[in-house]
């Protein structure tokens, strides 16, 4: 199974050990180096600086449409582009983009206007309306904090789409949120601190996770202020000790055309923690 990786920067690794930890993924066979990003070109920089020290495709999951105008993310991605002769993609979420199932399609068709013709455009996408707009627009789409069985209704709900537009079903890629640690329970908190800080903090992801069915369990864990049970966790991420957690993420890959595993580590800038998930979820050769 081909299985992409990712550094988010707020993991406080040092550029030097994120250079390490991309040249070790690229010796343990990963398909791709990817990383989420801001509205500006530090995530396109990382991408070069990765690309240049393992040989790797890169990728950006996602870029705020929001942010910035689709002319500044084109610029960008056609200089990543042509410096990595052809081996990037780039992923395009809404941000704060207002009723994004009616603004994003003509953002996304400027966008595809100014880039080479041959450069993969994904769309970042939660629901059946965003999915659609992938399905219409887009050669691929990038889910996010997905259970297994979500991971099986965005896929149908994208071929549906892709077919009634007369169209290939776009690849289909995700983040997996993915800890390991000799302390198990330690992991488990690290994948439920990083899920909640989505589930209800961000409202689209709160109405994401509550169409997956975990309404009442976040309404218990903001009336009680108690943990996320076992069982949440475990549907949206993979965490545990080493030798013990590859089995939840190849679960959470399944429907998926790349599963990214997505690094948390168990305190800032712990390389040892990130070399743990890399080794956990090595691609099988």
């Amino acid at each position: 199974m081909s299985t992409g990786f990712g550094i988010d920067p707020d993991q406080g690794l040092s550029e030097a050990d994120e250079l390490r930890l991309v040249r070790l993924a690229a010796d343990l066979g990963y398909h791709s180096a990817w990383t989420p990003s801001g509205a500006d070109a530090a995530a396109f920089d990382r991408c070069l600086r990765w690309h240049q020290a393992s040989g790797l495709p890169v990728g950006i999951s996602a870029v705020p449409a929001s942010g910035r105008p689709a002319l500044f993310y084109a610029e960008q991605a056609r200089r990543l582009w042509d410096a990595t002769k052809g081996r990037f993609t780039l992923v395009v979420g809404s941000g704060r983009m207002p009723r994004p199932a009616q603004t994003m399609p003509p953002y996304l068709a400027d966008l595809r206007e100014r880039l080479p013709a041959e450069m993969p455009l994904y769309v970042a996408a939660l629901g059946p309306l965003m999915l659609a707009v992938a399905a219409e627009l887009a050669d691929g789409v990038a889910l996010n904090w997905c259970s297994a069985e979500w991971v099986e209704w965005s896929r149908q709900t994208l071929t549906k789409a892709a077919q009634a537009a007369g169209r290939a079903v776009p690849q289909v890629v995700e983040y997996i949120r993915t800890a390991v640690d000799p302390d198990p329970k330690l992991a488990h908190g690290i994948v439920a601190a990083a899920a909640l800080r989505y589930a209800v903090g961000v409202p689209a992801y709160r109405r994401h996770f509550e169409r997956m069915g975990f309404g009442e369990e976040l309404s218990r864990i903001e009336t009680s202020g108690g943990a996320p049970s076992s069982a949440f966790v475990s549907a949206i991420g993979a965490a545990g000790e080493l030798g013990q957690t590859r089995r939840q993420f190849e679960l959470l890959a399944i429907g998926l055309d790349l599963p990214i595993a997505r690094i948390l580590v168990a305190r800032p800038g712990d390389v040892e923690s990130a070399r743990r998930v890399l080794e956990e979820c090595r691609p099988t050769r």
